[in-house]
């Protein structure tokens, strides 16, 4: 009987440690753009760095990373928002040029995180520098707490299985074309508008006055000599009329 017992306690023992071993918890790294096979050196490009806690509730993250510095270079690291988005670091490890450290993290258990998929934990924004193979990995040590780690919030302890992390490679190739900036088409020189012509009142026409016809000397209505005799002989007739009546 005790040894049944003994048995049944190792199975389940066996067990745990193979669903552990399954669901570890875990960081990786993917591509931002996973279609690019080979990055152009000089080129920019993002890695994700995901988190797994295997459904364990976990309140901080550290993910100490080693890469090749004369291959690439990571610039920055942006929040993934798994943890706090306001409590978050990621910055060369002082003293190195290959170690870089990003780093998230809860206030208080209270806010314990967990997930049971890969969930973004953080990006890196990295360049590259030279051509050739080029591998990201995490520092990791079973128990020390100084390197990667995921601390389970309910004790404190560091649960991430550093077995369980995996190298990273990518291709870096030549530098990609350098597009021609189209060139600028020259313009003419403006042309300078003529001032508009204000119009003028049309002036109505003032009519023509016709012309008269000049009176160089008035015609003569009669002889001077001829009136002159008239009389005279009108003036005889009426004396004579009035010697004959007498």
């Amino acid at each position: 009987m005790k040894r049944l017992v003994t048995i049944l306690i190792t199975g389940l023992v066996f067990l745990a440690a193979n669903a552990e071993a399954v669901n570890a918890q875990t960081f990786t790294f993917q591509l931002t753009d996973p279609s690019k096979t080979t990055i152009s050196q000089g080129s920019n490009f993002g890695v994700n760095v995901m988190i797994n806690t295997a459904g364990q509730q976990t309140i901080s993250g550290d993910a100490l990373i080693t890469f090749d510095s004369t291959k690439v270079n990571i610039d920055s690291a942006k929040a993934g928002g798994f943890y706090n988005t306001d409590n978050f670091s990621g910055t060369i490890l002082g003293g190195s040029t290959s170690k870089f450290l990003v780093s998230a993290w809860e206030e208080s258990i209270a806010h314990q995180k967990s997930s049971n998929s890969d969930v973004l934990f953080a990006t890196l924004n990295m360049t590259a520098k030279s051509q050739g193979s080029a591998t990201l990995s995490f520092d990791c040590t079973a128990g020390n707490t100084a390197d990667s780690n995921i601390t389970k919030a309910s004790d404190q302890t560091d649960i991430l299985n550093c077995s369980s992390l995996k190298t990273f490679s990518l291709t870096i190739g030549p530098p990609g074309p350098t597009s021609t900036p189209s060139a600028t088409p020259t313009r003419g020189p403006t042309a300078t508008p003529n001032p508009t012509s204000t119009p003028r009142p049309t002036s109505t026409p003032i009519p023509t006055n016709t012309p008269r016809p000049t009176i160089s000397q008035l015609p003569r209505s009669g002889s001077a000599e001829v009136t002159v005799v008239a009389l005279g002989i009108g003036s005889l007739l009426t004396v004579l009329g009035i010697l004959i009546i007498l």
